[in-house]
């Protein structure tokens, strides 16, 4: 982990909605501070971590830094044309400005020009037909050919991820945390009528 964390660079973690990219993010954050001091600043998460920002104005002016920006579509509006120009702008100055920045989207999200600008791809459980034709985290997965890769899904299991530094590509455990677990609290949706039974007899 720490050797992709080494250098400025762009990461872009990429995976279906609950594929687990936000346990993912955590586990990243937590295997770090193991064995380094760093400045952390973070967008998205449920349960905040380092310094929060709110704003690519606050975005574009971190130095020395690791920066994770969960849910990046909001942050960015990468959907918007009219944003392009100001996207790749601070890009360029976060790069310039000697941060890691680690963008996690959806496979619909990786716009060719956003695309092309990453060192580094994270992948978690992904529909290959969503990634747009032509874009290079697309081509990154066609060349993968990996057991979990079939003709339609990338089905990384949630306790692991799939990264590509531009040379090669390694399967890395994540570990569960439940503390981060936004989803644990949730009620069952239906609720089997023989539970109702029992807890009259009680």
């Amino acid at each position: 982990m720490k050797a992709l964390f080494s250098k400025p660079k762009l990461i872009c973690m990429v995976g279906n909605t609950n594929s687990g990219k936000s346990n993912a993010l955590y586990h990243i954050i937590q295997d770090l501070r193991k064995d380094s001091d760093f400045n952390l600043f973070t967008y998205g998460l449920k349960f905040p971590q380092g310094v929060q920002i709110f704003s690519l104005e606050e975005l574009e002016q971190i130095e020395d830094s690791i920066i994770i920006v969960d849910e990046a579509f909001t942050l960015l509006d990468i959907d918007n044309r009219s944003k392009k120009r100001q996207i790749e702008g601070v890009l360029r100055m976060l790069h310039h400005h000697n941060n890691i920045l680690l963008l996690s989207i959806l496979p619909e999200n990786a716009k060719k020009f956003l695309a092309s600008k990453f060192d580094v791809f994270i992948f978690k459980k992904c529909s290959i037909a969503d990634f747009i034709n032509g874009s290079i985290v697309k081509r990154v997965v066609t060349q993968y050919c990996g057991p979990e890769k079939g003709t339609t899904i990338l089905s990384i299991p949630i306790s692991q991820m799939l990264t590509f530094d531009g040379k090669s590509f390694n399967m890395l455990d994540v570990k569960y945390y439940k503390e981060f677990d936004s989803k644990k609290g949730n009620k069952p949706i239906l609720i089997d009528k023989n539970a109702h039974k029992i807890r009259r007899v009680l």
